[in-house]
């Protein structure tokens, strides 16, 4: 089933914002701090998002910078007009002296900036050169300090992903002597894909079958593919055409061949997991519909991907790699997107397998929370609920709660366990009640008033626990929770109201709407 989401407001273009200011400029003879101050005044009132849109370039003469024209040069570069290598340098440079945070430049960008320099030493080490690769991220979109809008705009302007293509293609058909400039190219893809706009454009100039070329040729290494991979993640969040191409393209599956690989680095399996995921997330408002959903039961049914994603937790001991885990079990909660899926995974040991590594890692909080967030959408099978209720799943969430006790994310996403566990669920239910789950909901009620997302699901399992189990409403009633629910409703409207007033007539009290 498709995801329909709200309509959203239109996007307004840098390319329109200035054509508006211009416009002002020329035809109605205003200065050009006037000229921007109409044209924002005019697309604020026809209702336009101008998130993306940097306003302060309108109406200057951006040919001249340092951007634009390291981007023309890298252009020239790829029609055989100069060195390929000093263009890509040149390109990084200018990009390095506009990230969003200027200290960065001389650590973390920096080492972005700089990259064809150090990956040339390390060329011949994938697990160096892979290391590279993640100096890159930090001014990518996962990690670190962004660039500037102002930088985004003048790259997008001036075509420097298109032209990061054309050269990506040309260093691959030249092979491995130039490996160390096909990664900071790849890389420099990576933070240049952070920008919407740069992201759209990605699937009419064939980035993605450039990412699957490299993916598939038999001359890339680890560290290649573990870029290429990286930039099909960047490229793919909050875009649904990249998305469908990635699936329908065979890139996801490809990728889900590679993580099959003993061998796989750890590089290689973080951004399989993430274009994995993101193409089985929702995040795009534009479209009327998401294939997210079709995604994953395509990728589950034809290419074994829960499966996959079973085998790789189990080959990776959170231990010593708990980010990658993390990254694993968050594909896990995405890709488990029907009872099917879900009922595939437990059949292989999937669930206990999450409960052992919850058991082991319960004092990494990112591991314990991405255990429950996998195990929280897999308790939607009610197959999985009793199996987890019989291997001591609630007293797990409480012990995970207890031992992160100032972590408001983790609470959440622990009562969401619970409630998924417990709905249409009574023999669980009293279980709960007697693993003092009433007393834990209170709690954290008591503990986190100030946040919606907690609120909003200690009324859902308070309301769960006692809607088919009356005999469990003293066990909320004595501990005070009546009115910690409407002072839920009172202070989060929008999230408590409806369950917190739901809750508070199934606990069988009058003027639960008040």
């Amino acid at each position: 089933m498709a995801q329909a989401w709200p309509k959203a407001k239109p996007k307004l273009t840098q390319e329109a914002f200035d054509e508006a200011v211009t416009t002002n400029i020329e035809d109605f003879d205003m200065s050009r701090e006037d000229a921007i101050k109409s044209a924002i005044e005019e697309f604020n009132v026809q209702g336009y998002d101008m998130t993306g849109v940097v306003t302060n370039l309108a109406g200057s003469d951006m040919d001249s910078h340092p951007i634009a024209l390291a981007s023309q040069g890298l252009k020239e570069a790829c029609d055989g007009k100069g060195s390929l290598a000093e263009a890509l340098e040149a390109l990084a440079n200018s990009l390095k002296e506009f990230t969003a945070d200027p200290a960065a430049a001389a650590s973390g960008a920096g080492a972005a900036a700089s990259a064809s320099a150090s990956t040339a030493a390390s060329a011949a080490s994938n697990n160096k050169s892979a290391a590279n690769i993640g100096g890159m991220n930090n001014i990518a979109p996962t990690g670190g300090p962004a660039l500037t809008q102002e930088a985004y705009v003048i790259a997008h302007k001036g075509g420097a992903m298109q032209s990061l293509l054309a050269a990506c293609r040309q260093l691959q058909a030249a092979g491995e002597a130039d490996q160390a400039q096909l990664l900071q190219a790849l890389g420099l893809l990576q933070v240049l894909l952070a920008w919407l706009e740069t992201r759209d454009a990605f699937p009419d100039a064939q980035g993605v079958e450039l990412v699957h070329e490299l993916l598939k040729a038999e001359g890339s290494g680890h560290s290649v593919r573990s870029a290429a991979a990286a930039v099909a993640e960047a490229a793919a969040k909050g875009v649904e055409e990249t998305k469908c191409k990635l699936v329908e393209g065979g890139v996801a599956a490809t990728l889900l061949e590679l993580l099959q690989q003993p061998e796989a680095p750890l590089e290689l399996i973080g951004a399989a997991c993430g274009v994995v995921r993101s193409v089985t997330t929702a995040d795009d408002e534009r479209p009327p519909a998401s294939k997210a959903f079709m995604h994953a039961r395509v990728l589950a049914k034809s290419h074994a991907a829960i499966r996959v994603l079973l085998a790789v937790l189990r080959r990776v001991p959170a231990a010593t790699h708990p980010a990658t885990v993390v990254r694993v079990l968050g594909t896990v909660r995405q890709v488990a997107a029907n009872e099917e899926i879900c009922r595939e995974f437990t059949d292989d040991g999937g669930v206990i397998s999450c409960l052992g590594v919850l058991r082991d890692s319960i004092a990494n909080k990112e591991v314990a929370k991405a255990c429950l967030g996998a195990l929280r959408q897999l308790a939607h099978s009610d197959t999985v609920k009793r199996l987890l209720a019989e291997h001591g799943a609630v007293e797990l969430a409480a012990r995970v709660v207890e031992q992160h006790s100032g972590a408001d994310d983790i609470a959440e996403v622990a009562l969401g366990l619970l409630g998924n566990m417990m709905l249409r669920q009574p023999e669980i239910c009293t279980q709960a009640a007697e693993a003092g789950v009433p007393e834990l909901v209170v709690d954290l009620m008591n503990r986190w008033p100030a946040r919606a997302p907690v609120q909003r699901q200690a009324c859902l399992v308070t309301r769960i626990m006692v809607a088919r189990n009356p005999e469990l409403r003293p066990a909320y009633l004595e501990r005070g929770v009546e009115p910690l629910l409407r002072a839920a409703k009172t202070a989060h409207p929008a999230s408590c109201k409806d369950v917190g007033s739901a809750a508070l007539r199934d606990l069988g009290l009058d003027n639960y709407n008040d």
